[in-house]
């Protein structure tokens, strides 16, 4: 009887390393083609942003403005819909209209366009950053906290801010960058997720 129970958990075992390794292999040749190719993907779309600023932003702009054109077609129509069914749906209407011609704007003039987005965000960041100063200066008051270094961080904050809006284009580039430096750690990471799967199939 003994001989009979180790021959069973014997085979128990060989079975469930079978499954393991049919696991393993079949979830290495589904992820692997797909993490290599969003590594070069990534990897090759990070190296053009950072050669060719201007003209992916350019680009985008152009994406930006045909998804505003669709979407606001969108709501158009669903808004003249609803307002023939219900009696309601105008604001609809006019939200899309809006959309359609902000996505016009931004096909026809990319860099005004992106220029004015940048003054919206830099404008945001200015208000935060006088907030972020208001807050150092009541500390320095109270003298709690870390108060010098949050009153050097605010103030470097607000030159930041007043140098974008001086210079917005070069705030534009600055998203450019930061976007492809965040391909770059998504391809590094595809890279990794292979090399761990290489080698736990190796392992295998």
């Amino acid at each position: 009887m003994p001989k009979v129970k180790n021959t069973k958990a014997k085979t128990d075992k060989s079975s469930k390393d079978v499954l393991v390794k049919a696991s393993v292999k079949r979830l290495y040749n589904q992820s692997a083609p797909l993490l290599i190719c969003e590594a070069l993907l990534f990897g090759i779309a990070a190296i053009f942003m950072v050669i060719k600023p201007v003209a992916i932003l350019t680009a985008l702009t152009f994406v930006i403005g045909i998804a505003l054109v669709l979407f606001g077609l969108y709501r158009t129509i669903a808004g003249f819909i609803v307002s023939h069914d219900i009696g309601g749906g105008w604001f609809d209407v006019v939200f899309g209209l809006v959309n359609v011609v902000l996505g016009v704007l931004f096909c026809i003039y990319p860099v005004g366009s992106v220029i004015s987005l940048v003054y919206v965000f830099v404008l945001l960041f200015l208000f935060k950053s006088l907030r972020a100063l208001i807050f150092s200066i009541n500390m320095i008051r109270a003298k709690f906290g870390h108060y010098w270094f949050d009153f050097v961080m605010s103030i470097i904050l607000i030159a930041l801010a007043v140098f974008l809006l001086v210079y917005p284009v070069a705030g534009a580039v600055v998203m450019i960058y930061y976007l492809a430096i965040t391909l770059l750690l998504y391809a590094a990471a595809d890279v990794y997720m292979y090399i761990e799967l290489l080698r736990l199939k190796k392992l295998v």
